[in-house]
């Protein structure tokens, strides 16, 4: 409980909210682990020097965001964190995942010039067996695989291969190149792990993983990239909201 920071009764932050923050950061730096029991309510509550009510609701959320889980007779545990992904949010994978206290890291990343096939020459509008520059990458939050990239680019762009691909894509494409993302035309489905998705992502055969293809275009809807991501299903979710018109 010592190493549990205290929160500032001084500052214009609800307390609730400050509470809440503060578990998130907890658990996204593995001070509590997964199936972890969480201190009692009164200990914490005690600690922060706030009210059991208070504190409920800066948990709630959690338990609404499915990272925490609240059990009769057993108290309160961190649960196994799918990661949860909005189609409204389809700027660079790093962006997103930082949005959501979420550090990736690449466990391994491979650059090349490549002929395009028919499916990148389609996505692209660009005549089959055009070079072009293909970004391979297999991310984590761990030594464990999660997500694996493959990102085709219109060569048009000016790619040499030699750019720092480390930092946000898109930033590193507008900051260079004067290349701004507008669109992008999203299609996801599960599908059957393939030989080489299985060996990327240290996963059983024939387990499922989310696809998703991603054509991402500019304000003049030429298209900038091709990309195809293959998320594991044990990790993530994806999320979409529709406003009905009028």
């Amino acid at each position: 409980m010592n190493k549990i920071p205290l929160l500032d009764h001084d500052s214009k932050v609800p307390l609730h909210l400050q509470a809440e923050e503060q578990l998130r950061k907890l658990i996204r730096e593995n001070h509590f682990k997964e199936g972890d029991l969480f201190p009692k309510e009164t200990d914490l509550a005690r600690r922060w020097g706030i009210s059991r009510n208070t504190l409920r609701q800066g948990i709630s959320n959690l338990v609404k965001d499915g990272i925490l889980e609240r059990k009769k007779r057993m108290g309160t545990t961190v649960k196994k964190k799918k990661i949860s992904t909005d189609l409204s949010n389809w700027f660079s994978f790093t962006h997103e995942m930082e949005d959501k206290g979420i550090p990736f890291k690449d466990l391994e990343s491979k650059i090349a010039f490549v002929k395009s096939n028919q499916e990148v020459s389609k996505r692209l509008q660009i005549q089959p067996g055009t070079s072009v520059v293909c970004l391979e990458r297999t991310r984590s939050t761990s030594r464990n695989p999660m997500v694996y990239f493959e990102s085709f680019f219109h060569p048009r762009i000016g790619l040499t291969g030699k750019e720092n691909f480390k930092r946000p894509l898109y930033e590193m494409l507008d900051e260079i190149f004067h290349i701004v993302p507008v669109y992008s035309q999203e299609e996801i489905r599960a599908v059957a792990a393939n030989e080489k998705i299985i060996d990327l992502l240290k996963i059983k055969k024939g387990a499922p993983v989310l696809e998703r293809k991603r054509v991402v275009l500019d304000s003049g809807r030429r298209p900038i990239e091709f990309n195809i991501c293959y998320y594991r299903s044990d990790w993530f979710t994806y999320n979409i909201e529709i406003k009905r018109p009028g």
